[in-house]
């Protein structure tokens, strides 16, 4: 199969399966969503530890990339709450699940203003795991050149608080870090050596605290860096000795926590390595195949495909061999990661002129040169030399092929035009209905409004009826004060609608009252149960809902009529209360069907205010 026609049916298939993949994930948000919603409703109503432990449950769940935002705003009431109720252990938490989600989105910048604030905490409060754990995320970052001095200094300065504290916890995540940094510069030597101390550490760890999984963790992390150092150091008998012991341990873990050890990926990898030394490629495979079939990560499951490649380039399967580093090809081409690329084309270039495949190898070739451009890494080494002398050889045989190439490409994009339509086509008729049952249940909470804001109008005493009597015998009692103060906000809101002035403002409500802010505000919530600037856009925007289905009054006039002071403002507000647009929401209830929709598919009914 030609390389253009292999590269349409790949982009066909992978757009089939992402638009199955946006359908069980649309259907999982919905899942999600309706989880926060109800959790949500359980924090308002709960006091104490129970509404922490909701806001664990909460931050807990799944969140796209999309949500992070929404994710850190609801952990930041977690916060908020912890510190109310002075629960540094459930503060504690908060604190941590904060740093994991900005240092896992990359937010490096916010994670390190945090990490250093908190860390002061985490020290002070006992919690040493948490303190020492963010420490070595907070060194991990300081990756560039420059950065490597300062990242030794704060390493060796952690090293020696968890010794003067006796920590063990703090000393086996100082020397494994030491360990990868000796890795790093290359002296594998005094790598090995801490490696091999972070294992003996990280065992008398879990012989204290059995059931903690960061423990086996670090006994994983070490074995992995430990039989690195030994395979880049040539040291193959005790790397092979090594293995056993490193298998025993991933089986240990899966015993204790009933699921895989994360490492068994890295065991099968170096497993690999090792019958590829001994030429043993069947076995190598095998292991490869179990890497696969453990693996998720896009690096790893690379790593595997190059190790492949490997084995039936000795094997001189070179078909074969092509096969996996197209698949590698395309999964770095998808991270954006051209020095990679690069290097596997090269790969792939020198298999090719093996092969004798001219016309591929022309291809290949200007890919790299167009690679190394954008890179700026041009280099006339001789092997491209030689792979260019080839290129202008062969050049006359490959120009025949570029006008099929291109009605192949011609084709590719039609099809993948028609498909982009269908799925537009589909998902404009999915967002339709939903919306129109939205727009229904808009107006069924507009009308639950109305009826409340006419018993609100009969209302003759905002008073309870065990203090009426005693209201009644004393007009200068705080209750009869408080009720006469809320028949005259509600007199003024409701009967003279001040609210349409889109200039009222709470202060100018009080200087008319003759009152002071602390007064109306405890009236006002007392009479309404929210807060004044709340139930002034709760009243614009019922009236706003009324006026959009009962006129043709354009949007800026209805924006000026119920007293939103733009259009900008108004449109808003509409938004993010009714998830839909002013003008949306007309042409949805002015269409026939727009009161029979399907209810089936719509989102949950909206809860009355």
């Amino acid at each position: 199969m030609k390389l253009t026609t292999r590269f349409f049916h790949i982009r066909t298939v992978f757009l089939l399966i992402c638009l199955f993949s946006t359908t069980v994930i649309y259907g999982q948000s919905n899942d999600s969503q309706h989880q926060r919603d109800s959790l949500l409703k359980v924090i308002t109503s709960t006091q104490g530890e129970e509404k922490l432990k909701t806001y664990k449950t909460l931050i807990s769940l799944q969140y796209s990339e999309e949500e992070i935002d929404l994710k850190l705003q609801y952990i930041n009431d977690f916060i908020r709450e912890a510190r109310k109720q002075q629960n540094k252990k459930y503060e504690s938490i908060a604190y941590q699940k904060e740093l994991s989600c900005l240092y896992n989105y990359l937010r490096d910048d916010e994670f390190k203003r945090k990490v250093n604030e908190y860390l002061p905490f985490f020290k002070k409060n006992g919690f040493y795991r948490e303190y020492y754990g963010n420490y070595v995320s907070l060194l991990q970052l300081l990756e560039a050149n420059e950065d490597i001095k300062r990242k030794i200094e704060k390493t060796k300065q952690m090293y020696a608080e968890a010794k003067q504290e006796n920590c063990l916890y703090g000393i086996t995540q100082a020397t494994y870090l030491i360990a990868q940094i000796y890795t790093r510069e290359k002296r594998y030597g005094e790598a090995e050596k801490y490696y091999r101390e972070t294992i003996k550490n990280a065992l008398k760890l879990i012989k204290e605290e059995p059931n903690q999984v960061d423990n086996y963790y670090l006994v994983s992390c070490g074995y992995d860096g430990l039989v690195n150092a030994l395979y880049l150091q040539d040291e193959m008998n005790v790397y092979f000795s090594l293995m056993p012991v490193w298998k025993k341990h991933t089986i240990d873990f899966e015993e204790t926590f009933g699921y895989p050890d994360p490492h068994l990926v890295y065991y099968y990898r170096f497993c690999a390595f090792a019958y590829i030394s001994k030429r043993k490629y069947e076995e190598a495979e095998l292991h490869c195949d179990s890497i696969e079939l453990k693996s998720t990560s896009p690096l790893e499951l690379g790593t595997v495909w190059a190790i492949k490649t490997e084995i039936y380039k000795k094997r001189k399967e070179y078909d074969k061999a092509i096969d996996w580093i197209d698949k590698n090809i395309d999964r770095v081409t998808e991270f954006g990661d051209l020095d990679e690329t690069v290097l596997i084309l090269e790969d792939k270039a020198r298999i090719l002129k093996e092969m004798g495949r001219a016309e591929e190898l022309y291809l290949v070739f200007n890919r790299i040169l167009q690679l190394n451009d954008s890179l700026r890494q041009l280099e006339n080494n001789a092997q491209l030399d030689e792979i260019r002398t080839q290129y202008e050889v062969d050049k006359h045989i490959t120009e025949k092929a570029h006008l099929h190439n291109y009605l192949l490409f011609a084709l590719g994009g039609c099809i993948l035009l028609a498909i982009a339509l269908g799925i537009w086509i589909f998902l404009n008729r999915k967002i339709t209905r939903k919306n129109r049952t939205l727009a229904q249940q808009i107006k069924e909470l507009t009308l639950q409004q109305e009826v409340q804001v006419n018993e609100m109008l009969a209302k003759t005493s905002f008073v309870p009826d065990e203090g009426k009597q005693e209201t009644i015998d004393n007009d200068l009692c705080v209750e009869s004060q408080m009720d006469k103060l809320c028949i005259t906000i509600r007199d003024l809101l409701l009967k003279d609608k001040i609210y349409r002035n889109s200039a009222i403002t709470q202060e100018l409500v009080i200087e008319s009252l003759g009152t002071n802010r602390r007064i109306f505000s405890d009236a006002f919530e007392y009479c309404f149960k929210m807060q004044f600037k709340d139930y002034v856009n709760f009243l614009r925007l019922k009236d706003a809902v009324q006026l959009l289905e009962q006129s043709d009054l354009p949007i800026e006039e209805i924006s000026d009529t119920v007293g939103f002071g733009t259009v900008r403002t108004f449109q808003r507000q509409f938004s993010d209360k009714y998830n839909m647009t002013p003008k949306d929401y007309r042409n949805l209830m002015k269409k026939p069907d727009s009161r029979h929709p399907e209810h089936s598919e719509g989102p949950p009914a909206l809860s009355p205010i």
